[in-house]
């Protein structure tokens, strides 16, 4: 029975019984006779009775279908205390799937079945280290040879800076030179003289072609085979079957720090796994090294980094300052460390703060002070730098290295030799294990499993109720609304 017609209803049986009080010409026109306005809480008996009438027919209703209203009371009990104990236990295994998607998303195994990728080469990075006769000569033909001989303490620590300038505390004293960029332009060896008969693959070329200057906290280094150095992401020097395992020739004309390292990194301080070798003058070198790869998946960059834990080159840190590229984890570890220096002396090293590279601010003898007083503490802290791996760092492991010469050179130039024993027979290779869907498809046998229900069935429960929104209000506004107003009209009667 709809609205208008139960009141209808309710208006003739109330008619009936009142025709004191109502006049009609039938059932379409109907007029009340006009009484004496009533105080505020009075209710005519109409309007007790219609009320009457309305719970009357609700209670019926209820009488009539008192099985099935038990039924589906019992049914959501049932459901009620099946949803209160079984959620914890599906939100415990819930929040375990979602920390497994997100810790164990990757796989990183050995390859050994696939024998013809090209490996790379390995990057080569030369620094020409202190010495002291070099220095002592070059100041004598530039400020005489009388000059005071703390000046050679000091030039020898800018143009080869470690971290430590002791005599910068005699500065204050003395008039040392304050030019930093001219005292390491000066008495440091540039790339034509210091590297000269350079070959690859038996294959002659020009030294400073290859051996391009980057930037690193041991001053300006010649890197070959660098993406740092040469600014392109991609791999300039590959071998495989048709190369064959690539060799490296070159000799040095000055004492020399070796380092060979993944093409994306770069050399830097107290730096674990990266292999490095001193060079003297006049000695020679040769390391033979094997090399093994790192495959990443296509589907691997979909990833976030959290998941895979390692980032890509073009993932750079949020405060990058400019000094490489690319990312890496030994570019990131030197410029967190001179996000340090900024924070403790307001500055950074001259081999840090290139011009028309970055802005950094450089330390003058002042400046150098502060980072020689705080040089331990910046050590430490630069351990906890958030610096992920690199996901494209092949590992390097050498096979054979020459000796040390004990006994003095009697040549110019040093020897140098890097090459690789063979082509690689393995390499690693990162994998997704777990994708999104794998996670919606365990989530979705979890809900299906305690609760029968799915994203369908979700779906279809609220496009129902919006479509009989209307009929479900008006039923609780019949059956719990009327039941409220009369229980207020009888208490207002007493």
């Amino acid at each position: 029975m709809c609205k208008n017609q139960s009141y209808e209803y309710i208006l003739m049986w109330a008619m009936r019984h009142n025709n004191d009080r109502y006049k009609s010409d039938g059932f379409t026109n109907i007029s009340i006779v006009t009484e004496p306005p009533q105080p505020k809480g009075y209710h005519t008996e109409i309007e007790i009775e219609a009320l009457v009438v309305s719970l009357n027919f609700s209670i019926g209703w209820f009488t009539m279908n008192f099985t099935r209203v038990l039924w589906l009371a019992l049914k959501g009990i049932l459901y009620l205390v099946t949803f209160y104990h079984s959620l914890p236990f599906v939100g415990s295994v819930t929040l375990s799937m979602l920390n497994s998607y997100v810790s164990s998303s990757v796989s990183f195994n050995l390859d050994t079945i696939y024998l013809n990728w090209n490996s790379t080469f390995p990057a080569i990075t030369v620094c020409e280290i202190y010495n002291a006769e070099r220095i002592w000569d070059l100041s004598d033909s530039h400020f005489g040879p009388e000059h005071d001989m703390h000046v050679d303490d000091f030039i020898s620590e800018i143009a080869f800076y470690r971290g430590v300038c002791s005599s910068c505390d005699d500065c204050a004293k003395l008039r040392c030179p304050a030019n930093f960029t001219f005292l390491v332009e000066m008495f440091r060896t540039k790339c034509p003289e210091l590297l000269v008969n350079c070959s690859y693959l038996n294959e002659l070329f020009d030294c400073c072609e290859q051996f391009l200057p980057v930037p690193t906290e041991y001053g300006l280094c010649y890197s070959f085979n660098s993406h740092q150095a040469r600014k392109v992401s991609h791999v300039q020097y590959t071998n495989n079957r048709i190369t064959g395992p690539g060799h490296l020739n070159f000799n040095a004309a000055a004492d020399i720090q070796l380092y060979v390292h993944a093409p994306i990194d770069v050399p830097y301080q107290l730096s674990e796994g990266m292999i490095r070798e001193t060079v003297l003058l006049g000695h020679d070198k040769e390391l033979i090294l094997n090399v093994i790869e790192v495959h990443n998946d296509e589907s691997v960059q979909d990833l976030s980094m959290e998941q895979r834990r390692c980032r890509f080159a073009d993932e750079h840190v949020p405060d990058r300052q400019g000094i490489y590229e690319f990312y890496s984890y030994s570019s990131c570890v030197v410029e967190c460390t001179v996000l340090l220096q900024l924070a403790n002396c307001n500055c950074t090293s001259h081999f840090m703060a290139v011009p028309g590279r970055n802005s950094l601010p450089v330390c003058d003898y002042r400046g150098l002070i502060c980072l020689t007083r705080i040089r331990d503490k910046i050590m430490t802290e630069r351990k906890s730098c958030e610096c992920m791996s690199s996901c494209e760092e092949p590992e390097y492991n050498i096979i054979y290295n020459s000796a040390d010469e004990d006994d003095e050179a009697s040549n110019d130039l040093s020897k140098i030799r890097v090459s690789l024993v063979e082509l690689p027979t393995q390499r690693y290779v990162r994998r997704v294990t777990k994708t999104i869907l794998d996670f919606l498809i365990s989530l979705g046998g979890l809900v299906g499993l305690f609760f029968n229900t799915s994203a369908l069935r979700i779906v279809e429960a609220v496009v129902l109720t919006i479509r009989y929104r209307k009929v479900i209000v008006n039923w609780i506004k019949r059956f719990f609304l009327g039941t409220i107003k009369y229980i207020q009209i009888l208490d207002q009667s007493k």
